[in-house]
């Protein structure tokens, strides 16, 4: 059991998705944001962040890596302009998660944990049955985490024998 690794919690990726949410409100606020589930009709001007997949790492032998993948899905007008709102949109998202110099995003969970952006990808420009156009990018973050370690009980006297 002690070399199995600890899996990710339900929890876990819900608490990062709020903090990507939360990251793209704060940056796109005239953006519609939605979590997780495409809308059947969506509003021009609506990010939909997804959770995709995950990948859970052995990193050293006090902590692993959770590797995540995310859609991020920008949906436009009708408009023919609307196919360049797509890339410039998902290229504002790019610059906001790869330009940071940082490279990381806070994980609003009451903890001092963060993500770090490990890569960024879209496709191209698709248009969506009701004339929308529609972009894909996918997201890779990581989440560095320790493993929970047995504890013991510390000595609290110590003394010397004679004799």
């Amino acid at each position: 059991m002690a070399n199995q690794l600890p899996i990710a919690t339900a929890d876990d990726i819900l608490s990062e998705l709020e903090a990507l949410v939360t990251l793209f409100t704060d940056a796109f606020p005239d953006a519609q944001i939605v979590r997780q589930n495409i809308p059947r009709e969506p509003q021009p001007n609506t990010f939909v962040i997804a959770f995709q997949s995950a990948n859970t790492e052995t990193e050293t032998a006090l902590s692993y890596v959770n590797t995540r993948e995310w859609q991020i899905i920008y949906v436009s007008g009708t408009s023919e302009n609307d196919s360049a709102n797509v890339l410039h949109a998902l290229g504002s998202a790019e610059k906001l998660l790869v330009g940071n110099p940082r490279m990381v995003i806070p994980i609003n969970d009451g903890s001092l944990r963060y993500m770090r952006i490990g890569g960024y990808s879209t496709t191209q420009v698709a248009e969506l049955e009701d004339g929308n156009k529609a972009g894909l990018a996918i997201l890779q973050t990581e989440v560095r985490k320790a493993r929970d370690l047995p504890t013991y009980e510390k000595i609290m006297e110590t003394g010397v024998r004679r004799g």
